[in-house]
């Protein structure tokens, strides 16, 4: 509660120091003058209704059965000057908490980065960094309601999210050809945590985008991390990513087609079972997913999942397959609804979920990336 009231006040205090600067000027001045002094500013929220099979019925455990508020961004944007853009994004989400239901407030995205410099963008900050294609997103913009599985068990709810500085250069092809250096500090609790602050990770990703006619588009991406872990050991985790996009130029509106697949593998020197002891070293998995509007407003998507390639031997392989149908009666609204089996080896029972989200976006929010 507290973390909310501290953003509020702080939102309220922002507006109304714009609001005594603009009060000061002529109305004339008011519409040319009001973008000087604000920012972009937009708002997302995602509500959740689901039911799952192994989902609990106690609303202090999330997620849990029943309606949610998933989470809620507000991010702010701006040019600094003719040199530098500043973006800073908030969410807010439920936190697990013994005794309550609770809602805790994290910087999810604050970060400066250049915007005169031809064919190079140069960040610092925290962000979202760039290991393979769905690691970058954030929540309401997802293909599903969730993330894949093998990215939540190498890199953890929140992914590789971590404060560090970046290079992303254009390179002179006849393609659209990018290749990103990233730096970054190590606290990723799941696979990147040394407890010295002087130790830092490597990034490299590598983006190739073709057209391969006026309707069609391929998207090929590889990446790569390596850093110390808590037990002072180099992990890396490996991952490569194909798209294809089909929409017409003629009745692009209401036809178009995705199909996309994402391969991560992990390497965890010095994770073991907490219980037998056994090795946990090695994971790999992969998700593929196609996605096909057929109206204006509507489509539906399939997703399958498969966890285990490669797998240490204490591991179970895990297969998960998803069904949706999406409503979005603008870009700015929408509504899914989401059915997902996922079953792990030696198990007998699958656990099977059905959730309903709906999606809104308010204000000026920046354009998603392709």
């Amino acid at each position: 509660m507290f973390h909310i009231i501290s953003l509020s006040l702080l939102i309220f205090c922002f507006f109304q120091t714009n609001v005594r600067a603009e009060s000061s000027l002529q109305p004339s001045q008011l519409s040319g003058k009001a973008k000087v002094f604000n920012p972009d500013i937009s708002a997302n929220f995602l509500g959740l209704l689901q039911r799952g099979t192994k989902l609990s019925d106690d609303r202090r455990a999330a997620p849990y059965n029943g309606l949610s508020l998933q989470e809620a961004e507000i991010q702010f944007t701006s040019d600094v000057d003719p040199y530098l853009r500043a973006v800073a994004l908030f969410s807010l989400a439920q936190e697990a908490s013994a005794s309550k239901v609770s809602f805790g407030i994290d910087p999810e995205e604050v970060f400066l980065e250049t915007i005169f410099l031809p064919s190079v963008t140069l960040r610092a900050g925290k962000f979202k960094m760039a290991l393979g294609k769905h690691n970058q997103l954030h929540s309401h913009t997802f293909p599903f309601l969730d993330s894949p599985l093998i990215l939540q068990q190498l890199l953890g709810d929140e992914g590789l999210n971590e404060v560090g500085v970046s290079a992303a250069a254009l390179l002179p092809l006849p393609w659209y050809s990018e290749l990103v250096f990233q730096g970054f500090s190590l606290s990723n609790q799941d696979l990147y945590a040394s407890p010295r602050s002087g130790d830092w990770g490597g990034l490299v990703h590598f983006k190739n985008l073709w057209d391969l006619s006026d309707d069609f588009t391929m998207e090929l991406g590889a990446s790569g991390t390596g850093a110390k872990n808590i037990s002072d050991q180099t992990a890396s985790v490996l991952g490569g990513d194909l798209t294809f996009k089909w929409r017409p130029a003629v009745g692009g509106k209401y036809q178009a087609l995705i199909w996309s697949t994402e391969y991560l593998n992990g390497y965890r020197p010095g994770k073991v079972d907490s219980t037998t002891g056994e090795s946990l070293e090695r994971l790999g998995g992969v998700a593929a997913w196609i996605q096909y509007q057929f109206a204006e407003r509507w489509w539906v998507q399939g997703r399958y999942e498969y966890i285990g390639a490669p797998h240490a031997a204490a591991l179970m392989t895990e297969n998960k397959q998803s069904a949706l149908i999406g409503f979005f009666p603008s870009e700015f609204s929408g509504f899914r609804l989401q059915y997902d089996r996922h079953t792990v080896q030696d198990q007998e029972r699958a656990d099977h979920r059905v959730a309903l989200q709906y999606n809104v976006s308010i204000g000026a929010h920046p354009a998603h990336a392709y």
